[in-house]
């Protein structure tokens, strides 16, 4: 019996190019599932930042209880305000312990980061929203009697709007 060497390698051929062709995209796939995931916590990032009404709360007191000659204190307020924020030890403590994260909070939208964590109880939230308060009144130059209840009533409608946790 003959064997017909021709075929044989024409088989070896097709099948040394299809499990090329199928490694290949195999590690096509797995290296567009790693930097899917890696954009895809960059654009959750982003958009945390950007959907942060607090700071859109901050935006629209400024917009409508700020006199134009009253700028430059509402945003030097705002900063310092801010810069309150990674020293206040309550809310590092609910960062670290309740939702999970390291580190003090480090600005606005990190706030509301601790405010949207499933971990939070409806006693976690509220200890935030005072803390708030309490950043908002300790803010030198500071934000007047009625701007800081525009955007304690802002901040705390926002919180409300979320609705309970599953710790809730």
């Amino acid at each position: 019996m003959k064997i017909n060497n021709s075929n044989t390698n024409i088989s070896k051929k097709i099948v040394v190019v299809t499990l090329f062709a199928v490694i290949t995209f195999t590690l096509a796939g797995l290296v567009g599932v790693t930097l899917l995931s890696d954009s895809s916590a960059v654009a959750q990032e982003r958009e945390r930042e950007r959907s942060d009404p607090i700071t859109g709360c901050f935006k629209e007191v400024g917009e409508t209880l700020v006199a134009p000659n009253g700028i430059q204190n509402w945003t030097e307020s705002i900063q310092n305000f801010d810069s309150l924020i990674p020293a206040d030890d309550t809310l590092t403590l609910i960062n670290n312990n309740v939702v999970g994260d390291s580190g003090p909070v480090a600005d606005i939208p990190g706030i509301w980061y601790v405010l949207i964590n499933g971990n939070n109880t409806a006693h976690d939230r509220q200890i935030v929203l005072d803390e708030v308060d309490s950043l908002l009144a300790s803010s030198k130059p500071g934000f007047t009697k009625i701007q800081q209840d525009s955007l304690s009533k802002c901040i705390a409608n926002e919180t409300n709007s979320l609705g309970p946790t599953p710790n809730y």
